[in-house]
């Protein structure tokens, strides 16, 4: 009986058969409970020296993996399948709390196979089918029919990485011009060197007479450091402000606070009169367009403004040129139901449509509609997989990449539009963000310091720029104090309710 057990067990063990795996190591741990010590130590051994042992480990292949196997199984001796001490009662209590988290476990992961299988079978009833011997209706045949429904470009895996120049020394200059939490600083820092060197590339290095058009500000903390360390106006664009403790601009000396201008609109309500006011008033004629994580339906709305903005200004209706646009994209799944729960997928078709011939006529658009509420519901997997206790497979990892990668190439098309060229990178450690995805538009050719990375390339012009800009303001008023006060973070390791004391330590989620 042991041996029968154990041979189905190191099967399980070197296929990577999990779930019969664990079905035979409780049947086993059952069995050690109700054996004496000296006979199961004694059944083992006669085991693992049975030819049995070595026929199961045969077909495995390299010598080396077999050995590896055989000495994990014994390792799983009785002695290290319960906790010493315990009753026989105990020990049936804790087996049965094993076998029930077993049994959970297993019906995630087919929870999780499951809703893959059914996504793609609703993906293969909507997407245009192709001419060719390939079965269309199988993942493959998915595939290559939503790669050429949406024209994918290059997958989320091959993007280059553009983290930004000389990382230790350039965050090290932006990080000692403010003061935040520690924990805030390592998650939020390394985003916003990228992207301050991202407008300094699409600027030329050239900020004389530029600003910065940024939707959706927030508290304002990138924005200050383009109006500290590179000398530009920045024009905050929300649709709601947050409180004035919590704005970064209202810890500014005066003189720099001014380079700070805040607008509360929708991005949709944001054209040209509001644009040539604040141009005017500052002196500005060019202007970089820029957006952190929009979610959903945001990054499209943000691209509509971009667009309209451009058509003024070739049009004559405005003076100020916007030379480029810098958009980390955020949230896919939000397309599907944003933080109001209402879906923005139809208004995410309407900007695209025209882009996409395979989907025609008013059942095309219901089609195309489906697929991309599909498409942004499922790229919530990839986000899903950082968490803890997930259960997502490494295929439907795979699938979320490429549901992005399709949508963001309808971007990306548009982007070219506008302004004549596009690119798409990973702007940020993947521990700082998941949300690492950054598109650039400008006129072509695009400048190649918006792909700089660390090691592999050098900026001195605008390593300069930051240590100077940064002494001066150390040496005039010292660092920008940016902590939030009024507000407590366990995840960010500090409590301002009270007051602005000490970061705390050993807090946890």
């Amino acid at each position: 009986q042991v041996a029968t057990w154990l041979k189905r067990f190191w099967t399980g063990v070197c296929d990577g058969k999990k779930g019969t795996s664990f079905v035979v190591q409780r049947r086993f741990s059952r069995w050690v409970t109700g054996s004496s010590t000296a006979y199961v130590a004694t059944a083992l051994r006669a085991w693992m020296n049975s030819s049995s042992a070595q026929s199961s480990a045969s077909g495995i292949g390299a010598e080396v993996r077999s050995h590896h196997d055989l000495a994990a199984v014994e390792e799983a001796r009785p002695s290290d399948l319960l906790p010493q001490g315990l009753s026989r009662n105990q020990q049936k209590k804790l087996l049965a709390r094993q076998a029930r988290q077993d049994r959970k476990g297993q019906k995630k992961v087919q929870k999780q196979s499951d809703s893959l299988a059914i996504a793609l079978g609703r993906l293969a009833e909507m997407l245009p089918a192709p001419p060719g011997a390939l079965d269309a209706s199988q993942p493959e045949g998915v595939r290559l029919r939503l790669c050429a429904a949406f024209g994918a470009r290059a997958g989320y895996r091959s993007l280059p990485l553009a983290f930004g120049p000389q990382l230790d020394e350039g965050m090290a200059a932006v990080g000692s011009v403010l003061v935040r939490p520690e924990k805030y600083g390592a998650k939020f820092l390394p985003q916003e060197y990228s992207l301050l060197h991202k407008l300094w590339a699409v600027l030329g290095g050239d900020c004389a007479g530029a600003g910065v058009l940024d939707i959706g500000a927030g508290n304002a903390n990138c924005a200050v450091l383009a109006a500290m360390l590179l000398g530009l106006t920045v024009i905050c664009v929300e649709r709601e402000s947050p409180r004035e403790e919590l704005r970064a601009e209202m810890q500014l000396p005066p003189h720099l606070r001014s380079r700070i201008i805040r607008l509360e609109a929708d991005i949709e309500d944001f054209g040209r009169a509001q644009l040539q006011e604040v141009a005017s008033a500052h002196g500005l004629s060019r202007m970089v367009f820029v957006a952190k994580h929009p979610c959903g339906v945001g990054v499209d709305r943000s691209i509509e403004c971009a667009a309209r903005l451009q058509a003024d200004q070739r049009a004559g209706a405005t003076s100020v040129t916007i030379v480029g646009a810098v958009i980390a994209t955020c949230c896919t799944n939000k397309l599907c139901l944003d933080d109001n729960q209402v879906s923005r997928v139809s208004e995410f078709c309407n900007f695209y449509s025209q882009d996409l011939p395979a989907f025609v006529g008013d059942l095309g658009m219901a089609q195309l509609e489906r697929t991309v509420e599909i498409m942004s519901r499922c790229s919530a997997w990839r986000t899903a997989a950082g968490s803890n206790g997930n259960a997502i497979h490494t295929d439907q990892l795979e699938w979320a990449e490429l549901f992005e990668d399709a949508l963001q190439t309808l971007r990306l098309r548009r982007l070219d539009r506008i302004f004549g060229a596009s690119t798409e990178v990973r702007f940020a450690p993947s521990s700082c963000t998941l949300q690492d995805r950054c598109l650039i538009a400008g006129p072509p050719p695009l400048p190649t310091g918006i792909f700089a990375h660390d090691g592999t390339s050098s900026d001195p012009a605008f390593l300069a720029q930051l240590r100077q800009s940064a002494g001066r303001l150390l040496a005039d008023t010292g660092a920008i104090d940016c902590r939030p006060r009024g507000l407590k973070s366990a995840k960010y390791g500090f409590d301002y309710s009270n007051g602005m004391g000490d970061d705390l330590e050993g807090l946890s989620d």
